[in-house]
């Protein structure tokens, strides 16, 4: 029997008091740093400065249908279309203050990490030139199998200058004490967010990437704080109370698939309705888990373990290791195929997956299928070529 999520309640709850509280935050004169994802958001955290997301923000903008518009925007000031239409989204709300948020607070600095892509350099700078404000970037060098000694000293290094430099910015010292805090309520947060996706497994599903990919948020947004902290908590009993009920994702689940890349999010509820009325699970993903649990977190020096975590994320990581987290997936998720999204505005994460496709078919004997769209601009999503695609995989699939 199928049911909807609690928790999808809580999280629009959770999403609306983020929002205000970085509104109310700004206003009472607290700093606003506009951070990438992939950032070491706790050493802010730890200083009182309040973090917002851009390429969250960007996400929701194309679920509720409103970043072709932006995207335009950008594209009239000289920024074509192959660029990463979150970059091109988030500038057009910058140039217009177009959202269903309404206008959000002037950050006070951006902090900006390249662990996720190398597009999130040049995006920030011109988000740093347009406010005028200063511009913290924390570099990651490509790890091809294992980080290495130097490498981890390395990104330490650029830890220990930024959180000195922002920690000035609001009048005080650097405290190790409360970053070691932060970084255990992360450390705890992600254990769980591990522990909630492989509640894929079971069969029948009890919720999908679907879900996944929307209840992410705070895991993005808010790692670090209490209450991403208790709603994960409250998920996951929800969670583990469906499995228990037999509670199904998908009615009458039939094919169970893995994804890779992030979602398509112009295209994310017909999608998901679309897997549905094919009895479609979609059980594992590559996008969600980008954001491994790492003990390292709560080493005697928070900085160093910092600097392994943020190291280890999986678009920093060369081929070898995608490939081994795709197979793992595939096998530990018992799917029976896996789609591999070609993403326009994403190469990174979109490199390579050829191979991966050839890879993962040779090692399992499970069929693979590629599919072009993008993650946030509806013109380069053709949803009726997706869907003709997919139709045709999933028949051979069952």
């Amino acid at each position: 029997m199928k049911k909807k999520l609690k928790a999808n309640k809580r999280l629009h709850s959770l999403i609306r008091n983020q929002i205000l509280w970085t509104k109310f935050a700004h206003a009472i004169g607290k700093k606003v740093a506009w951070v990438t994802s992939g950032a070491p958001v706790e050493i802010l955290l730890a200083s009182g400065i309040v973090p917002f997301y851009p390429e969250n923000h960007a996400a929701i903008l194309a679920a509720r249908s409103l970043s072709q518009n932006l995207c335009a925007i950008a594209e009239e000031q000289g920024y074509d279309r192959c660029l990463c239409s979150y970059f091109r989204t988030d500038y057009g709300y910058q140039l217009s203050g177009a959202s269903p948020l309404r206008k959000l607070p002037k950050p006070d600095l951006v902090l900006v990490c390249n662990n996720i892509c190398g597009t999130v350099q040049n995006w920030f700078r011109i988000t740093a030139q347009h406010y005028n404000i200063p511009y913290f970037f924390i570099d990651t060098p490509f790890v091809d199998n294992e980080p290495q000694e130097a490498q981890v000293e390395y990104v330490k290094e650029q830890l220990v200058e930024t959180a000195q430099a922002t920690s000035r910015l609001v009048g005080r010292d650097f405290s190790l004490k409360n970053l070691r805090a932060v970084a255990l309520r992360s450390m705890q947060t992600l254990e769980l967010w591990q522990k909630i996706l492989a509640m894929g497994m079971h069969k029948p599903a009890p919720w999908t990437s679907f879900d996944a990919f929307v209840h992410m948020a705070p895991i993005v947004s808010m790692r670090g704080t209490r209450r991403a902290l208790w709603f994960y908590e409250a998920l996951y009993k929800e969670l583990v109370e469906r499995v228990k009920e037999g509670t199904s994702a998908v009615e009458g689940e039939k094919t169970r698939v893995v994804w890779d890349n992030i979602a398509i999010w112009p295209a994310h509820k017909e999608l998901r309705k679309f897997f549905e009325e094919n009895g479609v699970a979609l059980v594992a993903d590559t996008y969600t888990g980008a954001w491994n649990a790492s003990s390292s977190l709560v080493e005697e020096d928070p900085l160093l373990g910092l600097a392994k975590a943020y190291l280890d994320i999986i678009l920093n990581r060369g081929i070898d290791h995608r490939e081994k987290v795709l197979m793992r997936l595939v096998k530990e998720f018992s799917a029976d195929g896996f789609i591999l999204h070609n993403n326009r505005s994403c190469k990174r994460f979109s490199i390579g997956q050829k191979v991966l496709r050839e890879k993962v078919i040779q090692r399992f004997g499970v069929p693979g299928i590629v599919i072009e769209a993008d993650m946030a601009d509806p013109s380069l999503v053709s949803l009726e070529q997706i869907k003709q695609r997919l139709s045709a995989f999933f028949e051979m699939l069952s």
